[in-house]
């Protein structure tokens, strides 16, 4: 409270709650609350780093401005793993709410937040001026999701999860350097890529990728390659641990997919 508005018995207004816009790639989060702010949405710019690292006052607190209660987190379908796993750790704290702006086959993978209600997937077709009132609604404590859009999201998680946990035991059955293989035919290389990587003949890895498709009843190799990408892309946090390996894939430009519209209606 002000002096002046402490003498005339006035209390100051409670401060304009603001969103948090975040995202794996700053300059991604930056350029989206440049553009919510165009429509007067009480959104500002936060650098990602500030999720992870506890705030000076308090544990478990971003720093730099203090605690927040809103945290709008933008994905354009990059560093989505990593992104699963830093937001988990950030909604552990208790501190906010999370809504999670991605791309509807992206949605999937945030299944295993949605069992409370800090956490929201939006994943409808927007527009800036509709992000913006989206904003205003999550800052005012509405939700974001239907209940039933929540509840099924979460449901598919969970038998994506079975899925993956038995793909995963399959893995498990793979030799180290059958697993190798895979991981370099995942990263986009060729057989004699392989090959030469690994310092053995072409005929070893066709040998290897033969008998991997076998033990993982993968059709094509194209199939035994997405198998190992699905390990990794719906799970607990750091089940698959050093087993096996993440497939390497290509990286787009800071701002991903952003030149269309946000999102696709799921």
């Amino acid at each position: 409270m002000s002096t002046r508005a402490a003498q005339e018995g006035v209390t100051d207004p409670a401060p304009t709650p603001v969103a948090w816009v975040v995202s794996p790639h700053d300059l991604v989060a930056q350029a989206v609350a440049e553009a919510l702010r165009t429509t007067g949405a009480p959104a500002e710019f936060h650098a990602w780093d500030q999720l992870l690292e506890p705030h000076e006052g308090e544990a478990g607190d971003p720093p730099g401005a203090g605690p927040t209660d809103h945290v709008m987190v933008i994905l354009d379908g990059v560093d989505r793993p990593r992104a699963v796993e830093e937001v988990s750790r950030f909604v552990a704290r208790g501190r906010a709410r999370v809504a999670v702006v991605t791309s509807a086959p992206n949605a999937l993978v945030w299944g295993g937040l949605l069992q409370g209600s800090s956490v929201d997937v939006v994943t409808v077709t927007t527009s800036v001026e509709q992000l913006g009132d989206m904003v205003r609604r999550f800052v005012a404590g509405d939700p974001l999701m239907d209940p039933e859009r929540r509840k099924a999201l979460r449901a598919d998680w969970l038998d994506a999860l079975d899925k993956r946990h038995h793909l995963l035991t399959q893995m498990r059955g793979l030799s180290r350097q059958q697993l190798r293989v895979l991981e370099l035919l995942a990263s986009g290389r060729r057989v004699p890529e392989v090959a030469e990587v690994m310092g053995i003949a072409d005929g070893t890895v066709r040998s290897h990728v033969k008998t991997l498709r076998s033990k993982l009843g993968a059709r094509t190799q194209l199939e035994a390659v997405a198998m190992l990408r699905q390990v990794h892309e719906v799970g607990d946090v750091g089940e698959t641990g050093d087993l096996v390996p993440r497939p390497r894939v290509a990286r787009t430009g800071p701002f991903g997919h952003l030149a269309t519209p946000i999102g696709s209606r799921a």
